[in-house]
């Protein structure tokens, strides 16, 4: 399994607005071949890291999401500026191991 997580410093004052705009844009994600799921980590209170992991079947099917239309809709809203301290990182792994 392929998983992708994209880290946000975000501003304080601005954790419940991207969390509403995640909300409203993540559906999509969903319909795409290869997806297995979506979770979206908040910090503690007094954290201001926020994370958008999504879980694939493969890279590929990774890849093919980021070059999608649906990828480009889901990522068409402008967030303000000053939401953020700095750009968001991806950063990507393989699944090694997993326990349910």
């Amino acid at each position: 399994m392929f998983v992708a997580a994209n880290r946000f410093t975000v501003a304080d004052g601005y954790g419940d607005e991207l969390v509403e705009r995640f909300t409203e844009s993540s559906e999509d994600i969903a319909e795409q071949p290869g997806f297995v799921r979506f979770d979206f980590l908040v910090p503690p209170e007094d954290g201001n890291i926020y994370v958008a992991q999504t879980y694939w079947e493969s890279e590929d099917d990774f890849e093919a999401w980021t070059d999608s239309e649906q990828f480009r809709n889901a990522h068409g809203g402008d967030a303000p500026t000053e939401m953020f301290e700095g750009h968001p990182t991806l950063e990507t792994y393989e699944t090694a191991i997993t326990h349910e």
